[in-house]
């Protein structure tokens, strides 16, 4: 099994904490396990230029979205050529117990994928997924993007493989737990964009969803004491802990470079007062 982490630079170093959380906590190691940046694949360039059908409306997908990826997770079988099994998760997915060996044992034979059931209706959760790539091979990164372009496929169906003739399994929410960490959790997702442990007082680069399809979320929100484009702390002080635990071991064991943080915070990926937040962690 192969494990990718699909990411842009935005989210760079949260990838990279990832990727180090997965090496300390399992038998997985470094050449097996692989960060994709979106800025890698050509297919992104032609995707970024023209609209796209996202949820019943022709949209611009602004390049600099800290949600860029997303796509990335189609074209993972593409590149182990249609073969094996890979492990496909988001930069904000990390490994918070052992266990994660467990994946390999299971049936693929009658299932393409394993997923968490998705939160929406007739939805799954495609930031963490197992894929058997041999049975993916109409998983074709261009093609889907032409799709997109011509408003034959949704965007928001394609992510929540509502489109997907294959079969799905649902995965445990312990392979892909929602900003809370329990004694079961084995892969923890800060699913909120706003309350990413790292990025608490940067302004938001993502799109916000609208109610009902069209209605503007954030000045409503904001009506009622809610800034819907500033981040705040997580409101669980044991992930807020986990994070910074676990960036701290990156520094100081030099997977993460004191000027590559630097240059995030100065790009405004990671929040400027991080090395407040390493202190209480710094042996």
């Amino acid at each position: 099994m192969k494990i990718f982490i699909c990411s842009n630079k935005d989210q760079l170093i949260g990838a990279k904490v990832a990727k180090s959380a997965i090496i300390k906590r399992s038998t997985f190691k470094e050449d097996d396990i692989k960060i994709l940046l979106e800025s890698e694949v050509p297919s992104f360039n032609r995707f970024f230029l023209k609209p796209y059908l996202r949820k019943g409306r022709m949209l611009n997908f602004d390049k600099n979205d800290m949600q860029s990826f997303t796509l990335l997770r189609f074209h993972i079988p593409a590149l182990m050529s249609y073969q094996g099994r890979a492990l496909v998760i988001d930069p904000d997915i990390f490994q918070i117990n052992e266990g994660i060996e467990d994946l390999m044992s299971l049936d693929m034979k009658k299932n393409a994928i394993y997923a968490r059931k998705g939160l929406q209706k007739c939805s799954w959760g495609s930031s963490a997924m197992l894929l058997s790539c041999d049975q993916l091979k109409h998983w074709v990164l261009d093609d889907f993007i032409d799709k997109l372009h011509l408003g034959l496929m949704d965007y928001d169906d394609l992510i929540n493989l509502r489109n997907e003739k294959q079969s799905i399994a649902p995965l445990e929410t312990r392979w892909n737990e929602f900003d809370e960490i329990n004694e079961n959790t084995i892969l923890l997702h800060t699913t909120e964009k706003l309350t990413q442990p790292w990025r608490a007082g940067l302004k938001l680069n993502s799109s916000i969803p609208p109610l009902l399809r069209y209605i503007p979320r954030a000045p409503i929100y904001r009506l009622f004491g809610r800034d819907l484009t500033i981040g705040r702390e997580h409101p669980i002080e044991a992930v807020t802990e986990f994070f910074f635990k676990e960036l701290e071991y990156c520094l100081s064991t030099k997977i993460i470079s004191d000027l590559e943080l630097r240059n995030a915070i100065a790009d405004k990926f990671i929040r400027p007062d991080v090395y407040d937040k390493l202190k209480p962690y710094v042996t």
